[in-house]
């Protein structure tokens, strides 16, 4: 079903519907694809109701079906069933044997330095529109639960392209931000920032965080980063993150929380995702992320959730 579903999001046969009903030859045109192969993939999409086929033989998109759409969900579909993403997860027994990624197991690098390579700027571009799609609730609802008024400079630690920097820049005008990225990012995330026109407002470092921290930042956003990453490092980021900010600043951490007795949730899924992109990376229960904040320094001020998996951890430096 996830190779259906990232296949009809490659094909854009959601785009294709969204304007309105076609048979299957306007269809199968519309997609360039050939109408009974397009046939058997349209079969799986309607048993998943995200397309229904009428009385007159025309297919429909359903409400879900648009979440498969450029700009909504449709990114991230499509970068699942790519090879560069999908061949790693044949490799997950290896990886649970050992702990190691299976994405380095099967691409012969991590995946950072896999999208830095030369000829892999396509691939890069997958990547962070799929990261970009499946967080962007996130980042609006970021704009919105948290009062950036007492604050000036704001820095996105490995912030993708930029959508959080823009959400939160529009929401709160006496704002200013930076970006750090690596390479692969930072061109997007310019063109991103001067078609939102703040280019005047938002400055961009490339770099890896380990080694480069923007500078001047009262308050410092890390979403979704320390969970690609074992407790020592990613106490060592959390603790370089609470000097940039100085005493009366903040450290705002986003990330999903692991529930206990076994409960079906999405984090427990992007847990097992991170064992394969990232090896030592993992999700943490919230004792294991109270223990992760005091070990770098930090003071855990609240905790609440911030769009669907996700909560928002507001900390300062203690």
């Amino acid at each position: 079903i996830a190779a259906a579903l990232s296949a009809a999001a490659t094909l854009r046969v959601p785009d294709a519907l969204a304007d309105g009903p076609l048979s299957l030859a306007a269809l199968a045109e519309k997609v360039e694809c050939d109408a009974p192969a397009l046939e058997r993939l349209l079969r799986v999409l309607q048993g998943e109701q995200l397309v229904a086929q009428d009385a007159d033989q025309t297919y429909r998109l359903m409400p879900d079906g648009h979440l498969l759409r450029r700009g909504e969900l449709g990114e991230l579909a499509e970068y699942v069933g790519t090879p560069f993403g999908w061949d790693p997860w044949s490799r997950l027994p290896d990886a649970v044997r050992t702990g190691k990624a299976a994405f380095a197991e099967q691409h012969g690098a991590e995946l950072f330095e896999y999208l830095d390579q030369p000829g892999r700027a396509a691939e890069a571009e997958l990547y962070h529109a799929a990261i970009g799609s499946f967080s962007r609730a996130e980042s609006r609802a970021l704009a919105e639960a948290f009062d950036f008024s007492p604050f000036q400079r704001v820095a996105d630690i490995g912030g993708g392209r930029g959508a959080l920097l823009v959400d939160v820049l529009k929401r709160w005008p006496n704002l200013k931000g930076v970006l750090l990225e690596r390479p692969a990012a930072i061109d997007q995330a310019k063109a991103l920032f001067q078609s939102e026109g703040l280019s005047s407002r938002c400055d961009t470092v490339e770099g890896d965080f380990f080694e480069t921290l923007p500078k001047d930042a009262d308050i410092c956003v890390l979403k979704h980063i320390i969970h690609s990453w074992n407790d020592e490092v990613s106490t060592r980021l959390l603790s370089r993150c609470r000097d940039l900010v100085g005493n009366k600043g903040r450290v705002l951490v986003i990330e999903g929380v692991l529930l206990p007795g076994g409960r079906p949730n999405l984090t427990s899924l992007l847990d097992l995702e991170m064992l394969v992109l990232c090896g030592p990376g993992h999700e943490r229960t919230k004792p294991e992320m109270r223990r992760l904040l005091h070990a770098a320094g930090l003071r855990l001020e609240s905790s609440a959730p911030l769009a669907e998996s996700a909560r928002l951890f507001v900390t300062s430096p203690r």
